[in-house]
């Protein structure tokens, strides 16, 4: 039985912190914001974006918020849903390794759309609220277990994102504390995402979308007076914990709600430098490096590659040829085999072309990826470590250790190079500054309106080649 109630502490503290919130922690805000645009707006235009724009259209044909890159208006709820869809739609955006989800996808998107539903929200009002979820998500996804969850099936960020949204868009709403207990039940009763989404589908590209989506719902039904689950975290029967986990017991909300406004997990979030799934990082980071010392694959004889148990449920199937974009994101196989051939796992190598290589399908070939308890050993936290057992045709071995990527900096010039990078193709020059100058530098003076606006106008496709997955 739990007897402190963590969900109303959380709920009291996101209430009364929005307007106290320290510089560095709406500065972090800024960064993941602006690092998550580019992500959205690369996914903007990919097929399976296309194909969601399409359908929510024969359901949903209402208007009064954005729809990134598109040029045109959609309904709140539907803003939530596809840009959520666009953020995660190209596995670019941020991670956090210990809370296991995408926080832009969910906390920028209802955010937004909470702002366009309200009209008059200044830039700071925005960055506050999405501070706010930037700092929630991840605390209830180390609550409950993190990737832990995973191993049994669920897509973790579809589950724990709910939370943030909610906590982003109320927060623009200007909930108080009760009302934000509300929105936080009325939105993590739709948490959902199923894993083997990852193989053969489009939807999973479109969880976190749906997850912004309960949030935004969540908040807008808690601001007439919808009263939704109260103490839904750590209810005894049908919380959240109980219900996912399987007992409440197997929570640890001490992580929820433990060092609140003065320990800052927004500052833990990662940004990623490879377009996959963040497991498959460490490996495709040593890779790398061992290729800039010389390795190639025409050396390789055979890679083992040793992951933990819940690395190797996620990418140590072996795919099948010709494959395509979002299984190979997921396939640490084929993320190690363009990492060595390519010196990069970034957006060209999940392309139809690079699907199509002979030489990548011959090198994964010689690549296995198995369980080693040994990494178990090591605990949670170390659980993206990878060890690599490299056979060289010469008759030499290698054995090296890799680096996990939480423990890689990413610093704000680097988010900023990334960004630019990813939108050069997509929108003018003239307003991807627009939108850098008015993320990163912009006050009190400026609006959440602008922002959507900058947003709303179109964007040409990311990859136009790419097959549906």
């Amino acid at each position: 039985m739990v007897q402190t109630s963590p969900t109303p502490e959380l709920a009291r503290f996101v209430a009364s912190t929005a307007d106290d919130l320290p510089e560095h922690v709406i500065q972090r805000a800024r960064v993941l914001l602006l690092d998550g645009i580019a992500c959205g707006l690369v996914g903007a235009k990919l097929p399976w974006a296309r194909r969601a724009v399409e359908g929510i259209g024969l359901v949903d044909n209402g208007s009064g918020a954005t729809l990134w890159g598109w040029g045109r208006s959609v309904s709140p709820a539907a803003a939530a849903l596809l840009n959520g869809t666009f953020v995660q739609g190209f596995e670019l955006d941020d991670f956090h390794a210990h809370g296991a989800l995408h926080s832009s996808s969910v906390v920028v998107t209802a955010g937004l759309a909470a702002a366009e539903v309200r009209g008059d929200v200044s830039l700071t009002q925005l960055l506050r609220a999405l501070a706010l979820g930037y700092e929630v998500g991840p605390r209830v996804g180390m609550a409950m277990g993190g990737g832990r969850l995973s191993t049994i099936g669920w897509h973790t960020g579809a589950v724990f994102g709910t939370v943030a949204a909610a906590v982003s868009a109320g927060t623009v709403f200007g909930l108080d504390a009760a009302q934000m207990e509300s929105a936080i039940g009325n939105a993590a009763t739709r948490a959902s995402g199923l894993m083997a989404a990852q193989y053969k589908s489009m939807v999973k590209r479109m969880h976190h979308g749906m997850a912004a989506q309960s949030g935004l719902y969540g908040a807008a039904l808690a601001s007439a007076g919808f009263v939704g689950t109260e103490r839904v975290l750590e209810h005894e029967y049908g919380g959240l914990a109980a219900t996912i986990l399987g007992e409440v017991e197997s929570a640890d909300f001490d992580k929820l709600t433990s060092g609140l406004g003065s320990e800052w997990v927004i500052e833990t979030i990662g940004i990623k430098r490879h377009a996959c799934l963040i497991m498959l990082h460490s490996t495709i980071d040593a890779l790398i490096e061992l290729r800039a010392e010389g390795l190639t694959a025409d050396n390789i004889d055979h890679i083992t590659i040793h992951v933990s148990e819940s690395v190797a449920r996620r990418t140590s199937w072996k795919m099948e040829h010709p494959g395509k974009s979002l299984s190979a994101q997921m396939n640490l196989r084929f993320g190690a085999a363009v990492a060595l051939i390519d010196g990069s796992a970034y957006v060209d190598q999940f392309s139809a072309s690079s699907l199509a290589r002979s030489e990548v399908w011959d090198l994964m070939d010689r690549i296995d990826v198995v369980h080693d308890e040994a990494i178990d050993s090591l605990g949670r936290d170390r659980r993206f470590v990878t060890r690599l057992d490299i056979s060289l045709r010469s008759g030499k071995t290698m054995q090296v250790e890799s680096i996990p990527p939480q423990d890689r900096e990413f610093s704000t010039d680097e988010v900023i190079t990334k960004y630019r990078g990813l939108v050069a193709h997509l929108i003018p020059e003239k307003r991807s500054r627009a939108i850098e100058d008015l993320v990163l530098y912009g006050g009190g003076d400026r609006t959440a309106a602008e922002l959507a606006d900058l947003l709303r106008q179109e964007a040409a496709p990311a990859l136009p080649d790419l097959d549906e997955d």
